[in-house]
């Protein structure tokens, strides 16, 4: 007789219920989250584990048998990482067992969980984990299946809503402003003020909009050409560094300024966007800023032929899109709850599998002794035909078996059946007979 289902329990601090502060005090890098791993590895009852940590997050998910000494295991584990456990067991943690547990790894998965709802970056983050913790150990079959369901729930909702339209982040709002102003944006050149995280990750967004050319200026010149060097991931140049003093020049190079620096005082002032457009002959100039303080001298948007976008207008788009995905949200937890359905389909049924297995195999012992006695006594076609009508004869049998014991009006009444089939038909119970 199998012992009760393994089930899935999560731990975790996130930006719903914990400070920043408190969520990087929590976080786990490869090191901790392998040493995490490692000292579970041996505690009674546990199974497999996943831990998962992003800037907004850090969840343990575990597969644990009954009787697992949650709180105490994870305090060792927690502690072995170089991590405060009271962290997971405070006022700012997400505590969640079993189907709830479940729910949240789809609802994360599917970007319901996000900052920005819809984002899709938290989905590859939570299958780097889970890549992560199948190489330092075998998952349980709870917590691969939940995985599994969740990346699938995931992929269904981003290709059948649209709930990861639209951008919801400034740096991506600045390129999808920057797409109403140019046809093709292959045609066109950016230039990037400023080479910290805001402007890399805008400066990815243009790459991946298919930007026909990239300038760096910053005014650390190494700090440039090391951002432009990663970008083009060594692919050639499409993104190139240019010095902190050539940046009026290089303004007349380009067809959209993306402005980062967060300086105390503007970088870009009219004179200069004056100069610039001069030299471009009438062809606009589209100058987005989202540095705080402002890069670009509001007295810019004066200038004919500069168009000047602010923090503002890019807000707008982001509250915008925001409000559309929002609607979007009964669509894709539709789609969830049917995932989760199947899910829980399957975790019903793990109880009966062994059972199953057990009583295919007692009727397939009937069935070859039978055949045994009709090949003595018939031939090689009417010991065939017994043979596939015996199948059939299994096959209905195990059918309604197994659809008596699920159609249990309780829980204690499906494992009373249970216990009833085992009981009948266990390896012991043949060797006496």
């Amino acid at each position: 007789m199998t012992g009760p289902v393994a089930k899935l329990v999560m731990r975790g601090v996130d930006h719903h219920m914990a400070p920043t502060e408190v969520r990087e005090r929590a976080h786990l890098d490869h090191t901790a989250a392998a040493a995490f791993l490692d000292a579970l590895a041996d505690e009674p009852g546990f199974v497999s584990a996943v831990p998962l940590s992003t800037c907004n997050r850090t969840e343990l998910y575990l597969e644990v048998e009954p009787g697992f000494g949650l709180r105490r295991s994870l305090t060792a584990a927690l502690t072995a990482a170089g991590v405060d456990p009271g962290l997971f067991f405070g006022e700012h943690a997400r505590r969640l067992d079993g189907a709830e547990a479940v729910a949240h790894l789809y609802r994360l998965s599917s970007g319901l969980e996000s900052m920005m709802i819809g984002e899709p970056q938290v989905t590859g983050q939570l299958k780097d984990a889970y890549r992560f913790a199948r190489a330092r150990h075998e998952l349980g079959p709870v917590l691969l299946r939940a995985f599994q369901g969740a990346f699938r729930a995931g992929k269904r909702v981003r290709t059948g809503t649209k709930i990861g339209t639209g951008a919801v982040s400034v740096a991506f709002a600045a390129v999808e402003l920057a797409r109403k102003f140019f046809a093709d944006l292959s045609d066109n050149r950016a230039l990037l003020v400023g080479a910290g995280e805001t402007g890399a990750l805008a400066a990815r967004h243009f790459l991946q909009g298919g930007i026909g050319g990239l300038t760096v200026v910053n005014r650390s010149p190494d700090r440039a050409a090391a951002l432009a060097e990663d970008l083009n991931q060594g692919k050639g140049e499409l993104v190139r560094a240019r010095p902190w003093d050539e940046l009026g020049k290089a303004l007349a190079t380009v067809d959209v300024v993306l402005a980062t620096t967060g300086s105390p005082e503007p970088v870009i002032d009219a004179e200069t966007v004056r100069t610039a457009t001069r030299a471009r002959k009438g062809k606009p100039l589209f100058l987005l800023d989202i540095a705080v303080p402002r890069d670009i001298h509001p007295d810019a948007a004066d200038v004919d032929g500069a168009y000047l976008f602010g923090l503002d207008d890019l807000d707008e788009i982001v509250r915008t899109n925001l409000t559309a995905r929002r609607k979007h949200v009964p669509d894709a937890e539709a789609i969830i709850d049917r995932e989760l359905e199947e899910f829980h389909g399957w975790l019903a049924d793990m109880d009966l599998r062994p059972t199953v297995a057990e009583f295919r195999a007692y009727l397939e012992q009937v069935k070859d002794k039978q055949l045994g006695y009709v090949r003595k006594r018939e031939s090689d076609a009417v010991a065939a035909a017994v043979e596939e009508n015996l199948q059939r004869f299994i096959k209905k049998v195990l059918g309604r078996s197994m659809s008596t014991i699920k159609n249990a009006d309780s829980q204690e009444e499906r494992l009373r059946r249970l216990s009833a089939l085992r009981e009948i038909f266990s390896p012991g119970e043949r060797e006496q007979r």
